[in-house]
C-alpha cells in the first residue's frame, strides 16, 4: 500500500510488553485486513487522509478497555468496547472488525 494512515495512541496502566503487542496488532490490521478498504479511500480522493487515534487502558481486574477513533476522508467512526477484553490483541481485532463493517455499509470496498 502506498499511503499509510497516521496512527497515534495513548496507554494507561498497560505494561510495556502489552503496549508492543497492541501496536503490532494495529499494524497487522492495517497491512492485512484493512489494506483494500484503505486503498479504496485513497483512490477515491487524491489527498485523502486517514488517521487512527486509540487509547487503551488496563483496568483493576487486568482486562483491557479502549476507544478507537477512525478519521477518514472528512468522516469519523468511534469504537468503544462495551466489555473489557482479557487479551489486548482480541480488543484491537474487534475494533478493526467494527470499522471494516462500518466501511462495508458505506460501500467503501
Amino acid at each position: 500500500m502506498g499511503k499509510q494512515p497516521i496512527v497515534s495512541y495513548t496507554f494507561h496502566d498497560v505494561p510495556l510488553d502489552q503496549q508492543e503487542i497492541i501496536k503490532t496488532v494495529v499494524q497487522q490490521n492495517l497491512d492485512g485486513k484493512m489494506d483494500s478498504y484503505l486503498k479504496k479511500i485513497y483512490d477515491n480522493k487524491e489527498n485523502a487522509e486517514v488517521r487512527i487515534e486509540y487509547k487503551v487502558s488496563q483496568n483493576k481486574t487486568g482486562k483491557f478497555e479502549s476507544s478507537f477513533l477512525f478519521h477518514f476522508d472528512g468522516q469519523q467512526f468511534l469504537y468503544n468496547n462495551k466489555t473489557a477484553f482479557k487479551y489486548p490483541e482480541d480488543l484491537v481485532n474487534h475494533a478493526f472488525q467494527h470499522f471494516k463493517e462500518y466501511l462495508s455499509k458505506m460501500n467503501v470496498k
